[in-house]
């Protein structure tokens, strides 16, 4: 058992040894440098050693000790976010001495905050070269958008080149050897394709703030703020940044990527939103994007304040989060009727496209290339010009709407002109009809002073004229002319009351102030009592008065206004019949009302005059009989007290034969 014990521990030392002896010629593999090559891509070509504490200096790793803990590289190197030092060791060596000695290194992207490049000739000199955007480009030995070395193999030993890397953003790092001349022809090319897409990119933005300037649209300014943010990613991403605008404010070139990344997001987000009107077709999504919104304000304060690395994750989250809403939004607002959203999904695609190819070159899984180096590039190019032209096709729905909206308030505007007209002419006929009111009022104050006038004169000036001669005929007027005055006098004072009342009455009519007493009344006894009232001026005409009266019959009505209808009722027969002749009173009852009428033989009453019969102040063709006077009130108090009682007044009467006056009043309960 010892002696297999011993063998298996032989074997294992030599299979270990073995394994050592092979890593140490993965470690020394040599970058030849042949006859003809004007690139070399380092692509696995580095061996890589992860310096966790950051401490080590060149010296500890160009100790032999340490040679044993590089690794090869497989790939470029990606490291996402780490506190780390990586050292990268690459020997390489010219196969003749006929070949170009000077050769440039390329180191891209330029987001790195540290580079070091440590040349260690065969003779053992060392040269240093530094980069990164910590680094003024100012102070560059080679002012170019990215890292740029130039190497000087002056034999053909072999050079070992030792490169520390220390950034505080997501670590990516691509490698190539240039041969000088080739290096220039490929730069300018670079630079001709950069000048077109800043051209593409200025000329969008020149486009979007005329359209901003003539239609103050928010979209348009949303899109133009994601165009400059856009740009200036751009410019920062190809180290232009740097290089033109900030060659000696390395602290602005250092941060502006991670302050760039939260704003692009959230002008992209805030464009979007807007431009597909998103508050109204989709307000639980427009909720989203506006927290989008939030977390990448806080998120570009956040990088002021100096924990890039802390919300770079966070950022990134957002961004892959928005990424999934963008597409399937824009598919179904255009789904739902606003084609613009077609465009936008075809630009959105395209960014996201262009911004994956980076960002998949990033983590190994893609070869570099065009597509990977300029992804970003074209992405947010093409993206440009298609957005432009969802704005034109957004505009031409705004002029659309524009116009609709025109028409609409057109069409409001002569509507509310037809409607004013239509109440300007009902106000003109509303404002005539007052007029005529007025007007009828003013001639009916008019009647009524000289009516009032000229009733009240006559009485008055009796008054005055008797009252005259009994204080001057007093001691010598006998008794019985005395009594005669005096009695005149009482008659034109009851006139004078009459008139006054008739008038107080009609006023209290029409304005609502007269107040009715309404209860259970025996319109036969009142007829009765009324017309023994009258016995002296029907002796006075010689008229008869023929009643047919049968039994009681109770109305509902006010006692003073009742009195008041049939005393004018039959003041009137009494003026208007010729001497000698009759007047008929009758009270008699329907199903719901209590009649009384008032006939007489007097000269009747035309069509024309029962047109106003009850009007106030109407004079009729036919005249008193002996000379009485009539204010042309009486009838109209009629009609307005059996009104205001709940009855009713009417007329039958035929020239020549005399009238009829019909009154109708409710039954008592």
């Amino acid at each position: 058992m010892t002696e297999i014990h011993a063998s298996c521990l032989r074997f294992l030392f030599l299979f270990a040894f073995c394994l050592g002896m092979c890593n140490m010629g993965a470690h020394a593999a040599t970058v030849k440098l042949d006859g003809g090559q004007q690139e070399v891509s380092l692509r696995s070509a580095w061996q890589v050693y992860e310096d966790k504490t950051a401490q080590l200096k060149i010296a500890d790793i160009t100790h032999p000790g340490h040679a044993p803990r590089f690794q090869p590289l497989q790939g470029n190197l990606s490291a996402s976010f780490s506190s780390s030092v990586f050292w990268l060791k690459l020997d390489v060596q010219r196969s003749q001495l006929t070949q170009n000695k000077q050769w440039l290194l390329e180191l891209s992207p330029v987001i790195l905050d540290d580079i070091r490049l440590y040349h260690v000739a065969a003779d053992g000199s060392m040269t240093t070269h530094r980069a990164g955007d910590r680094l003024p480009y100012s102070s560059r030995e080679i002012r170019y958008r990215y890292p740029l070395f130039m190497l000087d193999l002056p034999d053909t030993e072999v050079h070992h080149l030792y490169l520390r890397i220390q950034s505080s953003s997501a670590l990516f790092l691509q490698a190539s050897l240039w041969e000088p001349f080739a290096f220039v022809e490929h730069a300018n090319q670079v630079s001709n394709f950069m000048g077109i897409y800043y051209g593409i990119m200025l000329a969008m933005i020149i486009y979007n703030l005329l359209l901003a300037v003539t239609y103050r649209d928010v979209a348009l300014r949303y899109y133009l703020l994601l165009s400059c943010v856009s740009l200036l990613a751009g410019m920062s991403l190809n180290g232009h940044v740097g290089l033109y605008l900030a060659p000696d404010w390395p602290e602005l070139v250092d941060a502006l990527p991670g302050i760039l990344s939260p704003l692009v997001i959230m002008s992209t987000s805030m464009f979007i939103a807007s431009f597909l009107r998103l508050h109204e077709k989709m307000p639980r999504i427009y909720r989203l994007f506006v927290l989008a919104q939030i977390i990448c304000v806080c998120a570009a304060l956040a990088v002021l304040a100096g924990y890039y690395q802390l919300v770079a994750p966070l950022m990134q989250l957002t961004g892959f989060a928005l990424i999934l809403v963008i597409l399937p939004v824009c598919l179904i607002v255009g789904l739902r009727g606003y084609k613009p959203g077609y465009i936008v999904l075809l630009a959105s695609a395209t960014w996201i496209t262009g911004l994956s190819l980076v960002t998949l070159r990033n983590l190994g899984v893609l070869e570099p290339g065009w597509a990977t180096e300029y992804g970003f590039q074209i992405g947010s190019a093409v993206e440009a010009i298609l957005l432009a032209l969802a704005q034109a096709y957004h505009i031409s729905l705004m002029k659309k709407e524009h116009a609709q909206t025109q028409a609409k308030l057109l069409e409001i505007s002569q509507r509310t002109e037809q409607e004013l007209d239509a109440k300007v002419r009902q106000r003109t006929t509303e404002l005539a009809d007052a007029v005529a009111r007025l007007q009828k009022l003013d001639k009916d104050k008019n009647d009524f002073l000289g009516i009032a006038a000229h009733d009240l004169k006559n009485p008055l000036t009796s008054i005055i004229g008797m009252s005259d001669l009994l204080r001057k005929l007093q001691q010598s007027m006998p008794e019985s002319q005395r009594q005669h005055y005096l009695e005149r006098i009482s008659n034109s004072g009851q006139r004078m009351m009459r008139i006054i009342s008739n008038l107080l009455d009609v006023n209290a009519l029409e304005t609502g102030h007269l107040h009715l007493q309404m209860q259970s009344l025996d319109v036969s006894k009142i007829l009765q009592d009324v017309a023994q009232q009258y016995t002296e001026m029907l002796k006075a005409k010689d008229l008869q008065v023929i009643m047919d009266i049968q039994d009681s019959v109770m109305v509902r009505a006010d006692f003073d206004a009742c009195v008041q209808i049939i005393d004018n009722l039959l003041s009137n027969a009494v003026k208007y019949s010729p001497l000698g002749k009759r007047i008929w009173l009758s009270v008699s009852n329907t199903p719901e009302f209590g009649v009384f009428q008032v006939r007489d033989e007097g000269p009747g009453l035309s069509a024309e005059d029962q047109q106003h019969l009850f009007e106030k102040f109407s004079k009729l063709s036919s005249l008193p009989t002996a000379g009485e006077h009539s204010s042309g009130l009486g009838l109209s108090i009629v009609k307005k007290l059996s009104e205001a009682c709940g009855g009713k007044v009417h007329c039958e009467s035929v020239v020549g034969e005399g009238c009829s006056f019909m009154v109708e009043l409710p039954l008592a309960a």
